[in-house]
């Protein structure tokens, strides 16, 4: 197996474990082979996943090597960067899932059991009936769950992905709240963060969310116009990743300072999440964990209804999709396990943010995040 970019980023022991867990799943779900279309699956055991908007797939018989099907556009990046080395290119006029099912087909003739990720976002409803069509008698087994607890729980190569994205978005934020005062807009704020993290070596130069004046309770905020003012709450929350591994940071800058009763609600918060994160050890209980922090605040200030999310390795967003959803919410009663990596997040009315990076280990939560987590007054 070949790919010099793969290998720059984890060593092949690395590579080599997570592909002898994932034949494991495969021999206890009893499969002939399995189809993985997801491009975070895909990314994690290859280092390297096509463009999200063509189709791929991962073709894995039982006894044989891995086949990774793309887009013949996409043959020189393959090439350069995955870690494995037997593609199958499909052109632009052939239909790429009948083709991979048939290829699939052809390396093994007799499909019995074929293992798939039903919880993936790239696995249509019609994908799905293509393939199934083209494997007569053959049983479709759903690895979703397996595939999602392989990724969440980490290997100390992808720990330290977390952590250098870690310090990348921290200096994201030095720089957001360097350029937060009176007079500029969030549009400028949004221009430091990004030209910081792009020189600083995150995935993408995506600011993250910035929201100030009535607007810092709009967590799913677009980039907005408008000036910061004195007096205002700025809630910047830095979110980045390096290769694929996520980071989220988040800080609420006051220009002024803040009344009593913000300052005291805010230091109640810091103190709840505290000591949350000390509770971070393996076997924990995430909707006993949210429960903590609920009964340490005021009720009706609350303005998300969970206090934590799963990091795994994601190329598009921090929290990724469904199909690697593990929240720190109420009703998930799914054990805690060393190694996980966590966003700790908590945001109340009016407008008040923290959040950091952890790990969950023995000694409970460990901060990958570092900076201070008190209020930001800025004069």
């Amino acid at each position: 197996m070949t790919g010099s970019i793969a290998r720059r980023i984890f060593t092949d022991q690395e590579f080599a474990r997570r592909w002898q867990a994932f034949r494991r799943i495969m021999t206890e779900s009893e499969v002939d082979l399995a189809v993985l279309v997801d491009a975070d699956t895909i990314s994690y055991l290859s280092g390297f996943a096509g463009a999200h908007s063509s189709f791929q797939a991962l073709i894995v018989p039982a006894d044989n090597e891995p086949v990774h099907v793309l887009r013949y556009a996409e043959e020189l990046a393959f090439l350069s960067a995955s870690w494995l080395d037997m593609p199958a290119f499909y052109n632009d006029w052939d239909n790429p899932v009948v083709l991979t099912a048939r290829l699939a087909r052809k390396l093994v003739p007799r499909i019995r059991r074929v293992g798939i990720e039903k919880a993936s976002s790239h696995l249509s409803a019609r994908r799905y009936e293509q393939l199934l069509a083209e494997w007569t008698g053959a049983l479709g087994v759903d690895l979703s769950e397996a595939i999602e607890w392989l990724r969440l729980v980490k290997s100390g190569e992808e720990i330290e992905q977390h952590r250098k994205a870690a310090a990348v978005v921290q200096k994201g934020l030095e720089a957001g709240i360097a350029a937060t005062r009176p007079g500029a807009t969030e549009r400028e704020i949004a221009g430091a963060i990004a030209a910081t993290l792009a020189q600083a070596g995150a995935d993408t130069p995506l600011p993250g969310s910035i929201a100030s004046g009535g607007r810092p309770r709009d967590f799913d905020t677009q980039l907005g116009d408008r000036t910061v003012e004195p007096g205002n709450l700025v809630r910047l929350e830095v979110a980045n990743s390096v290769h694929g591994y996520w980071a989220r940071l988040a800080r609420t800058v006051s220009l002024g300072a803040p009344g009593a009763e913000t300052a005291e609600l805010y230091e109640r918060m810091r103190r709840a999440q505290e000591e949350q994160i000390a509770l971070l050890v393996p076997g924990a209980v995430p909707s006993d964990l949210d429960e903590l922090v609920r009964s340490r605040m005021p009720v009706g200030i609350w303005a998300m209804q969970l206090s934590g999310f799963a990091l795994a390795c994601h190329a598009c967003w921090a929290c990724g999709s469904d199909f690697g959803r593990f929240w720190i919410v109420r009703g998930e009663h799914r054990l805690l396990a060393a190694s996980m990596v966590f966003c700790m997040s908590l945001a109340a009315s009016p407008g008040l943010s923290v959040a950091d990076t952890v790990v969950v280990s023995e000694q409970g939560g460990q901060y990958l995040t570092t900076y201070p987590r008190d209020l930001i007054v800025v004069e």
